[in-house]
């Protein structure tokens, strides 16, 4: 995902006011989750630290959404996940507006 789109995600999450719920670390050292919840609504940030020697990449990054109703999808862009917001408030109105 390009920094862009990660920036405008982020920032959205944090402008809309989700609370981060947990964070930890999988297999090891190798991956992080940042869980994000606002209402029933919520995303998670997984972030690959993995590096290989010598390797110059940057961490890689992608966002997942999910509800209490188990739908969940990667997050390819902030209207993706405006939309996915829209359609959970759409069944759970007392959500945050």
């Amino acid at each position: 995902m390009v920094k862009s789109k990660i920036a405008a995600i982020k920032d959205w999450i944090k402008t809309m006011g989700f609370e981060l719920v947990k964070s930890h670390n999988l297999s090891g050292e190798e991956v992080k989750i940042n869980y994000y919840s606002l209402g029933n609504f919520g995303i998670y940030e997984e972030i690959s630290i993995k590096k290989l020697a010598g390797s110059t990449k940057e961490p890689k990054l992608r966002f997942i959404s999910w509800n209490p109703w188990g739908v969940d999808f990667e997050v390819s862009s902030l209207k993706d996940l405006i939309d996915a917001y829209q359609d959970s408030k759409s069944f759970s109105p007392e959500m945050p507006i």
